[in-house]
């Protein structure tokens, strides 16, 4: 695990971690991102949300991206640009684009809700805007948008 300062007009203003795709590389890249969060005083709301989106895109990668249960790395960043805070990933698992993924129909009971599929649909709502590309090289891309609030 790398966890790095990258150079912006103002010091500290972007965060960069390459994790492993386990769990103890998501606790890392949880701690990193909070830590950079509270360090910009990104407020609670937009904290929440970012660690919301970061744990749930990184946990999506650990449990479905790979087939071949081999070490994988995940590349995360964030930074802020005006009044957003934009989170980046990249990752050489399967090819996944989650702005195609079908939306569930709403529940009412917990009796009849499906078991997954929901944390897509938090960082819908939590994000301004998301972006993904299959790169070139063969990686996901995938950005999200937060606004501050």
């Amino acid at each position: 695990m790398r966890d790095t300062r990258g150079s912006s007009s103002r010091p500290d203003d972007d965060w960069s971690i390459v994790m492993s795709n386990n769990l103890t590389g998501l606790k890392n890249g949880l701690n990193g991102l909070g830590t950079w969060l509270e360090h910009h005083g990104i407020g609670a709301d937009t904290e929440n949300r970012a660690r919301l989106v970061f744990e749930e895109i990184v946990t999506n990668v650990i449990r479905y991206g790979f087939d071949d249960g081999g070490a994988h790395i995940i590349h995360a960043a964030a930074c802020v640009d005006g009044d957003d805070l934009t989170l980046s990933f990249r990752d050489d698992g399967r090819p996944f684009d989650p702005r195609t993924a079908k939306e569930l129909a709403p529940t009412y009971s917990l009796a009849s809700a499906s078991i997954g599929g929901r944390g897509l649909m938090l960082v819908r709502a939590a994000a301004s805007r998301i972006e993904y590309e299959r790169t070139s090289e063969g990686h996901n891309h995938l950005t999200v948008t937060l606004p501050w609030r």
